[in-house]
């Protein structure tokens, strides 16, 4: 059922005439036409013997036989649609190239990134941030396909570590980049009109905690979760009343990360080909028309740009399809092989976690192997020794 309508609704881009009979056996012309599967609608009886209705130009032909048969005149009084519009301009040619050429700028254009977006920088300028995204592989301009958004990420964050969290969303030409900047507990954002305390935003056991403002609430040693108080925004007096402060303070803890990762001895690899094949279409309610000129024994990856519009309530795109032919090769790995790559990810994973820690260092590392049959489970445990602490307005 819903194929029936999507396929009456590109009918209907396609084009729709208002046809006109004349004759004396009109009814039996309608009959025949339901008899037939010829789809009319908005049938109107003019004046006796002529009659109105309203069919897709596709099925126009199939009057011919019904007309002979009723001995009815047939007339189009009206026409509609995107097939007549390019039938009025068949030979210009030229209007024809442009119009073409027109489609394909307006969906080339979209594969750019034209506006760049930053939202939550404080501390930081656009203009460092903007420097910054350039060096990572995005700036105003670049070529969107094979734009990798984690790659990015991770060179932004490791290269601005004030950042506690940054969010990246690519929609058409706009890149809008969301921000979180650290809370840096020092004496410039201490004020005597906000009061707090300072807690936990990591678990782990405290190695370090060092109240400068406040009253520390736990010893080294002690075991924090997310939300737990560390330093309270008091200082207490045996003889006065405890005063309320702005808690400021270090304070460090041993966390632990996990890197695990299950490798086989047998994997599947695309090997690409260095040239890829491209090809336009368009779709409908998202359902994809395009010429497939592809070999079926060939196997192709499909990247697929499209520009939206919405033409007569229709969800209608322009797209730009690029097929990247590849080959699958079985790759085979021994045991020494896969902890091999083990080590060298691993060791990824912790320079690159360590760069995004306040004042991280690696204390240890313990790795546990777990065989498999058809592969490998590799397993570190990694103990860090971060600062950690975020400061807590308190309501009064």
């Amino acid at each position: 059922m819903i194929v029936i309508k999507l396929f009456d609704k590109v009918k209907n881009l396609g084009g729709i005439v208002t046809v006109e009979i004349e004759g004396f056996f009109t009814e039996r012309f309608i009959n025949l036409c339901k008899i037939n599967n010829i789809k009319i609608w908005d049938i109107r009886n003019i004046v006796s013997g002529i009659i109105r209705f309203r069919m897709h130009i596709c099925e126009f032909k199939k009057l011919k036989k019904v007309a002979k048969k009723t001995k009815c005149k047939v007339k189009i009084k009206e026409k509609k649609g995107a097939y007549f519009i390019l039938f009025r301009y068949r030979k210009r040619k030229i209007l024809v190239y442009l119009f073409a050429l027109l489609i394909i700028i307006s969906v080339l254009s979209t594969c750019f990134v034209w506006n760049i977006n930053i939202t939550g920088n404080n501390s930081i300028s656009n203009e460092i941030i903007l420097e910054k995204l350039k060096d990572s592989g995005i700036h105003v301009g670049k070529f969107k396909l094979g734009l990798n958004k984690n790659e990015v990420l991770k060179k932004l964050r490791s290269s601005i570590p004030e950042f506690s969290w940054i969010g990246m969303e690519v929609n058409g030409t706009y890149v809008d980049v969301k921000i979180v900047e650290k809370v840096v507990l020092n004496d410039k954002n201490k004020q005597s009109n906000v009061f707090g305390d300072i807690v936990s935003d990591k678990v782990g056991i405290i190695s370090k905690i060092i109240p400068e403002n406040g009253t520390a609430i736990l010893k080294e040693g002690s075991y924090v979760e997310n939300g737990t108080m560390l330093i309270e925004g008091k200082i207490y007096s045996k003889v006065l009343e405890p005063e309320v402060v702005h808690a400021s303070g270090i304070v460090k803890i041993k966390s632990q990360y996990i890197f695990e990762k299950e490798y086989k001895y047998k994997n599947i690899i695309k090997v690409y080909y260095d040239k890829s094949k491209y090809n336009i279409g368009f779709s409908i309610n998202n359902k994809e028309f395009y010429i497939n000129y592809l070999k079926k024994e060939l196997k192709y990856d499909k990247l697929k740009l499209s520009k939206n519009f919405n033409i007569f309530g229709n969800n209608v795109s322009f797209d730009l399809y690029t097929f990247n032919k590849y080959t699958e090769n079985e790759l085979t790995s021994n045991k020494e092989q896969i902890l091999q790559n083990g080590n060298i990810d691993s060791d990824k994973y912790i320079n690159d976690l360590v760069k995004t820690l306040n004042e991280g260092n690696l204390l240890d590392e313990k790795l546990e192997i777990i065989e498999k049959d058809d592969g490998i489970i590799y397993k570190k445990v990694y103990t860090v020794n971060e600062r950690i602490g975020k400061f807590v307005e308190r309501l009064q």
